[in-house]
């Protein structure tokens, strides 16, 4: 019990059980006003209830009546007005189910709970509702009966008794309706004071709990406050503290600074033997395009001459294809010559038979003159392929002579690839050459950063100074919660080991060389471009490419 006092009474010293306290008052508030209230809204409910259930449905039923009792007289008299037998039938029917409707509304009624003056105003017409039922039902019998004797007395009884008590009834809604309103008006009137009843009640209440909560949040920020304030200053003090730290810490950056400027003038030798070295490889890179531009043109220049060459044989083909038909156009002429020796023969024989036998000897002579003419055209033939040959051997000349140009173009290519690799070797001793200065820069960086490494040594002596700090306003963190919460927070203490300070001079000064180069394998075999650039004696530079010797 004792512990449960001790956790109340922390619980209420913390800011969070003094805001929940005063959260409590005003829910307490709001549960009496929301009583009253629902007290009020009660009365409110019943007298919309009364509404609900007795004036609305007597308002709905005496319109149900007085609709039946109209519906009732106007299918009668339009019975009487029409001579179609079928149209008065459904008037009659109309008629029958208009005086149902109005007994079925008057019943329903007289069940809702009447009002004293309803009560009244009902007994004035219970009376006559048995005759007004009676004569109803006589004028629908005399109209279904066809007679026209019959009409005139449900006439009669129309215009005698029944509107007699018709108007009784009429009567009795009219003075029934305004009755009902004046029964609603009283209900809402009742209401609506209610309504202003509760609302007063709301307004005091209201006024009252507002104005002990503002008194209660004064007491209580007014404490916050105070007890804000304390810690608040704890605080600024420990910040001073921390000023200072910054202070020294600012020292040692400056010093940091310093080595930070030499080690930016190391670099800045760097770069500029790193954009000379680049240099030298962007031209190494443009050679390199160059000479394999012109190895490209060589093998150009070498398809052209095959080409060339090519078009030599095909001509030298096409004259020895020549040869061969001059060879057979001959042999024709051969032929023809010695059938022109045997027809010779032929005319011989006729020309010693002459006399009348004359005659084949013409036709001899006709034989021979067209031999003589086929070898005319066919030494004319000879002359013509003759003729091309010369033309295709001269072509073929030519075609050598092409071929003898493009072979000289292919050896200026390949003596200028040669150049361009003389010029690749003199661009790579340049980078040597740039890579030395890069080294010595190195062994600057490695200086500047031997002074880094103590001005470092300075800041996290600082730093250890500002965890003590820390330590502090842990400690105001923890006085802090214990206002919040109630209760205080066991501060875990954080120690820093001191770095032991070295000399710089005993920082060992490392290899300005990179320790951990990996050498790339020199290719097994002589790639494409190795092999269509001739580099002639200089094989020691091409063995070196793809390694990092010399570097």
């Amino acid at each position: 019990m004792g512990a449960q006092n001790g956790f109340w009474k922390s619980w209420l010293r913390g800011i969070k059980g003094r805001l929940l306290l005063a959260a409590v008052f005003p829910l307490l508030g709001f549960i009496v006003l929301g009583g009253l209230t629902y007290r009020n809204l009660d009365d409110v409910v019943k007298l919309l209830d009364q509404n609900t259930d007795s004036i609305v449905p007597s308002f709905d039923a005496l319109g149900e009546m007085r609709q039946a009792r109209n519906k009732f007289l106007y299918n009668v008299w339009a019975s009487f007005a029409t001579e179609a037998p079928e149209q008065r039938a459904k008037f009659i029917k109309g008629a029958h189910e208009a005086i149902e409707e109005f007994e079925s509304a008057e019943k329903q009624y007289s069940q809702f709970k009447m009002s004293q003056e309803e009560v009244k105003l009902y007994a004035t017409v219970k009376d006559l509702l048995p005759d007004y039922y009676k004569n109803t039902k006589q004028v629908i019998t005399l109209l279904e009966s066809g007679d026209p004797k019959q009409y005139a007395e449900a006439k009669l009884v129309m215009q005698g008794p029944l509107s007699k008590i018709g108007t009784e009834i009429r009567a009795w809604n009219r003075d029934l309706a305004k009755q009902l309103r004046k029964t609603a008006e009283a209900s809402n009137a009742a209401a609506n004071a209610s309504k202003a009843q509760a609302v007063q009640t709301i307004i005091r209440i209201t006024t009252v709990a507002g104005l002990a909560i503002f008194g209660l949040m004064i007491f209580i920020g007014a404490r916050i406050a105070n007890s804000v304030g304390g810690i608040s200053d704890k605080i600024d003090e420990a910040n001073k503290s921390v000023v200072s730290a910054v202070e020294q810490l600012s020292l040692a950056g400056n010093s940091l600074s310093q080595s930070s400027t030499s080690s930016a003038a190391s670099l800045e030798e760097t770069v500029a033997s790193l954009e000379e070295l680049t240099s030298m490889v962007r031209m190494n890179s443009d050679n390199a395009k160059q000479a394999a531009s012109l190895s490209v043109s060589s093998r150009e220049t070498a398809e052209k001459g095959e080409h060339e060459i090519q078009s030599l044989i095909r001509s030298m083909q096409n004259i020895s294809q020549s040869s061969k038909k001059i060879e057979e156009i001959i042999s024709v002429i051969d032929d023809i010559a010695f059938q022109t020796n045997l027809l010779a023969l032929n005319a011989a024989v006729e020309a010693a038979r002459a006399g009348e036998q004359g005659k084949g000897f013409a036709v001899v002579a006709e034989a021979v003159r067209s031999l003589a003419q086929r070898s005319a055209a066919a030494a004319k033939d000879i002359t013509s392929l003759i003729q091309d040959s010369v033309t295709q051997v001269e072509e073929g000349r030519r075609i050598a002579d092409n071929s003898g140009t493009v072979l000289s173009n292919i050896t200026s290519s390949v003596k200028k690839v040669s150049d361009l690799n003389n010029e690749i070797s003199v661009a790579s001793s340049e980078q040597t050459t740039g890579i030395q200065q890069i080294s010595k820069a190195m062994n600057q960086l490695d200086q500047s950063s031997q002074g880094n490494a103590a001005s470092a040594e300075e800041i996290a002596a600082t730093t250890v100074e500002i965890n003590g700090l820390a330590q502090t306003t842990q400690v105001l963190l923890s006085d802090l919660q214990r206002f919040i919460l109630g209760r205080s927070v066991k501060a875990e203490s954080v120690q820093m080991e001191v770095p032991k300070k070295k000399s710089v001079a005993s920082i060992q000064k490392k290899d300005a060389l990179p320790q951990n180069v990996v050498k790339l394998k020199t290719p097994a075999k002589a790639t494409r471009a190795a092999a269509t650039i001739p580099f002639d004696e200089d094989q020691e530079v091409r063995a070196k490419v793809g390694t990092t010797e010399g570097f």
